[in-house]
């Protein structure tokens, strides 16, 4: 599987392990989900459907104090301590980027096109965890096996920022006991929804959209038919991002200068 390589290369033994086995339905995230009841899925139909183009969003960069970037000594002082190494501007990028992933996976609007409620743990959790699968998916076309970049940027943006972004949301949504657990269980989760979202992307093109809406209505939408509707949606909006990525230059990816799409209509009906 094309994204096999890099999940992998996470270094979580708990993670490899689940990868070792064949990626279950994990639609028993949370009970705690909901679903928009009062929209139909009809109203957003023609969403998602905009020919796909580069995401390339200038965001700008992490800044160092000016005190120290001003002078030739602070500059000095930076340099020594690896502020402008490769790895470390692999890092910014990864801060950068990770707060690209949280805008996206946050947005009201996003969250109402695709029958989540906002208000849910597991609805943002979800969100949050398809964008990541979608920049891992799509480093991992650089190569087999991965270049010392990816694994390294993979690593810090999986590691640093969304590991430890969702024990804060945990926290957040009141656990304060087993937090581990939950933390495993979410790591779980979250691989074994990668490993069954590419497999859904190894069937033949014509076949792909039905089998991602199918993986996204037992991992998303807790295998509810009535909610088909809604992971159609969500796969088409996936699959066009996944072109857009294609599209976006992999150096944008590593500095996070990008914006994920709001190719969001509501027809009258």
């Amino acid at each position: 599987m094309l994204a096999r390589e890099a999940l992998h290369a996470l270094q979580f033994p708990l993670a490899n392990a689940w990868l070792g086995a064949a990626a279950p339905c994990v639609c028993t995230a949370s009970r705690a989900f909901g679903s928009r009841q009062q929209d139909s899925a009809g109203i957003y139909e023609d969403s998602f459907r905009s020919k796909p183009q580069p995401l390339q969003f200038a965001r700008g960069e992490v800044q160092y104090p000016q005190q120290l970037e001003g002078n030739i000594l602070g500059r000095a002082f930076l340099t020594a301590i690896g502020a402008y190494s490769r790895k470390q501007r692999l890092r910014n990028g990864a801060s950068v980027l990770y707060r690209a992933i949280t805008e996206a996976a946050e947005r009201p609007e996003l969250h109402a096109a695709l029958g989540l409620d906002g208000s849910k743990f597991t609805s943002s959790h979800s969100l949050l965890s398809l964008h990541m699968w979608l920049i891992i998916r799509r480093l991992a076309q650089e190569g087999t096996p991965p270049p010392k970049d990816v694994k390294v940027f993979n690593q810090m943006l999986y590691a640093d920022y969304f590991f430890k972004d969702v024990e804060r949301r945990v926290y957040a949504y009141g656990v304060t006991i087993h937090v581990s657990k939950w933390m495993k269980r979410l790591e779980q989760v979250f691989f074994g929804g990668c490993e069954a979202y590419d497999a859904a992307l190894q069937q033949p093109e014509a076949q792909q959209t039905a089998a991602l809406t199918g993986a996204l209505l037992r991992n998303v939408y807790e295998g509810d038919e009535v909610q088909r509707p809604w992971a159609l949606l969500l796969a088409r909006y996936l699959l066009r991002e996944q072109q857009c990525l294609s599209m976006t230059d992999t150096e944008d990816i590593y500095t996070g200068q990008i914006l994920f799409s709001t190719d969001i209509k509501i027809s009258k009906r």
